[in-house]
């Protein structure tokens, strides 16, 4: 049978952390700059001058997918959808996308015929 926290001897009122309603103020980030289509970092150094750096490429490999992987891709994500496998919808979305890996870095050999 349940018993009150009266009946336990704990009946000390429950106090509760008040949590804050007033919305947060975000912080700005560091302002940035575009040229001609690439992302620069603007960023200031002890004397103040402004120092602009290009970022890095992206280094993913990514193929030009066909229809047929477009369709395959689809098919997968929603199967991994149905199932609840979330890799296979994670593969479905990369063969989609061109970024599976497949005929990414293969070495094209001529063979000479005499």
């Amino acid at each position: 049978m349940a018993q009150t926290r009266g009946a336990t001897g704990n009946s000390k009122p429950r106090v509760f952390a008040t949590v804050s309603t007033e919305p947060t103020r975000k912080r700005k980030t560091p302002a940035t700059s575009t040229t001609a289509g690439t992302k620069a970092k603007t960023t200031k150094s002890a004397t103040g001058a402004g120092v602009t750096k290009k970022r890095a490429a992206n280094t993913t490999h990514k193929r030009k997918p066909s229809v047929k992987d477009k369709v395959e891709g689809a098919v997968e994500k929603i199967e991994g959808t149905i199932e609840g496998k979330p890799a296979k919808k994670a593969a479905g979305t990369k063969k989609m996308r061109g970024t599976d890996g497949k005929n990414s870095r293969t070495a094209k050999v001529k063979t000479v015929e005499a």
